[in-house]
């Protein structure tokens, strides 16, 4: 089925590429209009920030990819200025709340098809167009209280302004936030008696500093941005286990890391059709985790019985460049390109049964080439046509305990139909084939020393393959409801799963083929008729896979959670908003070799309200797990492997802390 399906793409792309070339009469009406929202629209709602803006597009849904390596593809389906500038470790929404909106010329949103190649695996976009001379100030501050303590959780300063023909972006950020939770522990026998068997607390402390430049030179023929970013992260996690047998237990990780980001993007309109566009980045990070866990019995004074340590240090280095040759203006807009990769991680790792100083040393180093020629064309008004090829060359090396050389060329077809009727109904189809970028964690050893397990490197992992068909449709029948569905199903191959790789240690391998299908359903409710200036907004996401294990037959695949359900309320006035949020109970599951682990979430609520004093200062206040929100984690153990029968079963309720946040915004 593979290998047809492969011949399928390739025969669909040169068929549509050769009857497209025969009917490029005249024909030039292009599709990518952007949706122009301004300050009019806006104002009707009493945005802040780029977020406000985007939450009130009841057509649009932010989409996160996985982060990949290279600058083959946006990871968010939202550009600034036609560029992916969103920091791939930050969180888009809190990038996009630091984005004033007084900074902000206007928002194009592009709901099926949209001219930017760097975002080609999303079918709808935004792109964000700031000013270009505008001089400003933002301070946001949040401060946080749980479990009767206040601090200062995050502190933020954005400063804008034009010097010599550039327009200067300067950030400061400072995040210290923290999350409380206590727990009851159980063991459950097999026959469901369960014995309580002791007492948690969970405390977790992030602290990270960032500081980001970002300079952009724009004329009629260039467009110029250069990205420096430094970021330093300490992340603390204490877990103590207080049990009836007046034993107990004391886990401590700490976590620091260093990243260092230099990119460069140029855009140059120059030539007589064509633009040329190149892109380069650099990036140098550093990891250094320490696990400690201690054991106390009470029969020994309060002094340690076990003890262990687990540490590792990761040191990653990045080197990337694309070059990119378009004509826009051509009926076909076609475009060339090729991006090159090169990265290495090297990691030494001391395990905790180790007696004696003894690392494990890891040296991953890969090296990516991936042309692609893309076409673009508009059949009429309402249906436009998108085909794209790559190619990918990839080569990877590992050595360590055991040295494996990888080497790759993969042809990966991309081509999606849509159809808009610029008023009603969008749809859009997509049919790829993929080879998904490998995570660097895999090959290197890693513990859970909460969970007391422990996993080896795979030095000889190979890519997870998949071929995806894809549809997306938005619906507006009215101004009062609009619905957007996004489903898909994919055929993967090669998938990552934990598996035995030596004869009694566990760690990622490639474990066969599985079919994964999911749907993306949201709608929004204009409910000015019952409560002014309102509206009520539902999103559910449902996935479901089958894979063939080789232990216990057909099941999900790992980190599956099958449907999540969300409500959100929303009422705006000139000065003052409210909202609130409510997340359905959800289940997410993961198999390990003798162990499936699943995390059940209790109904979660939350509340806001925002007002805005003057044109210079907006306030914030947040409510969250005010409902004790209660998280069940369930591990059930067996003998030897999941084939056989069950041992024991392992319960936490976890109970979070209440937290309220205070957010104020000042334009200085």
């Amino acid at each position: 089925m593979y290998t047809r399906f492969k011949h399928l793409c390739r025969y669909l792309f040169i068929g549509l590429a050769t009857c497209i070339t025969h009917n490029v009469i005249a024909n030039t009406t292009s599709m990518s209009t952007p949706k122009v929202l301004n300050a009019d629209h806006w104002a009707q709602f009493s945005a802040q920030n780029a977020l406000d803006i985007i939450e009130n597009v009841p057509e649009f849904t932010l989409v996160e990819k996985p982060s990949e390596r290279g600058l083959s593809n946006a990871t968010v389906n939202i550009l600034i200025n036609g560029v992916p500038s969103i920091p791939e470790h930050s969180s888009p929404q809190a990038y996009l709340k630091q984005i004033p909106i007084d900074q902000i010329k206007r928002v194009d949103f592009y709901n099926t098809n949209h001219p930017y190649s760097v975002a080609s695996q999303f079918s709808q976009l935004i792109n964000i167009i700031t000013h270009k001379n505008n001089s400003q100030t933002t301070l946001y501050t949040e401060f946080a209280q749980q479990a009767d303590k206040v601090m200062l959780d995050n502190i933020a300063l954005k400063i804008a302004m034009p010097w010599q023909g550039w327009n200067h972006q300067f950030s400061a950020n400072s995040q210290n936030t923290r999350y409380i939770s206590t727990a009851d522990i159980y063991e459950q026998t097999p026959d469901n008696i369960a014995n309580h068997i002791g007492d948690e607390s969970y405390k977790e402390k992030d602290k990270s500093h960032s500081l980001s430049l970002t300079s952009r030179l724009e004329d009629q023929k260039n467009l110029l941005q250069l990205t420096i970013n430094n970021e330093k992260n300490n992340y603390h996690e204490s877990t103590r286990n207080l049990f009836s047998t007046n034993s107990k237990q004391l886990f401590l990780e700490n976590t620091q890391k260093s990243q260092l980001n230099v990119g460069v993007d140029w855009q140059y309109k120059g030539l007589s059709t064509w633009q040329l566009h190149s892109v380069a980045s650099l990036r140098n990070m550093q990891d250094k985790t320490h696990t400690h866990a201690t054991f106390f019995n009470s029969t020994t004074h309060s002094r340690p019985q076990d003890s262990s340590v687990f540490m590792q240090t990761q040191n990653w280095r990045e080197l990337a460049a694309k070059v990119i040759l378009s004509q826009p203006t051509h009926a076909l807009s076609p475009e060339l390109g090729i991006a090159y990769s090169r990265n290495e991680l090297i990691a030494n790792t001391l395990p905790s049964e180790a007696q004696s100083p003894h690392y494990i040393s890891s040296d991953i180093q890969e090296i990516r080439y991936e042309p692609y020629v893309k076409l673009q064309y508009a059949l009429n008004q309402n249906w436009q046509v998108y085909a794209r090829i790559n190619a990918e060359s990839a080569k990877l090396t590992t050595q360590g305990s055991d040295s494996f050389e990888f080497s790759k060329v993969y042809i990966k077809p991309f081509v999606r139909l849509s159809f808009d009727n610029k008023s009603t109904v969008s749809i859009s189809a997509t049919l790829k084939q993929q080879v998904k970028q490998l995570d660097f964690e895999p090959f290197i050893a890693s513990e859970e020393s909460n969970y007391d397990r422990a996993f080896i490197g795979n030095l000889r992992l190979k890519p997870m393959k998949y071929d995806e068909l894809e549809m997306q449709a938005n619906y507006v029948p009215n101004t009062l409801v609009n619905i957007n569905l996004n489903t898909f199903y994919q055929w993967q191959r090669d998938i990552h799963e934990y598996t035995l790789l030596s004869d009694t240690e566990v760690g990622i391998g490639n474990a066969g083929s599985a079919q994964y299908f999911g749907t993306d359903l949201q709608i929004t409710l204009q409910t000015d008729k019952i409560v002014p200036n309102s509206r009520l907004e539902m999103t559910h996401t449902y996935r479901h896979a089958t894979f063939n294990d080789s232990i216990t037959g057909k099941r999900a695949i790992t980190g599956l959670t099958p449907q999540q359900l969300n409500l959100d309320f929303k009422q705006d006035f000139n000065a003052l908003s409210w909202g609130v949020h409510y997340q359905k109970s959800h289940v997410y599951t993961e198999y390990y070799y003798d162990e499936i682990y699943t995390e059940k979430t209790a109904p979660q609520l939350s509340f806001f309200t925002e007002f805005n004093f003057n044109t210079t200062t907006h306030m914030r206040f947040n409510l969250a797990a005010f409902g004790r929100d209660k998280t069940e984690f369930k591990r059930q153990v067996f003998a030897l492997n999941r084939a056989n029968s069950l041992l024991r079963n392992h319960l936490y309720y976890d109970v979070a802390k209440p937290k309220m946040s205070l957010t104020v915004t000042l334009k200085l």
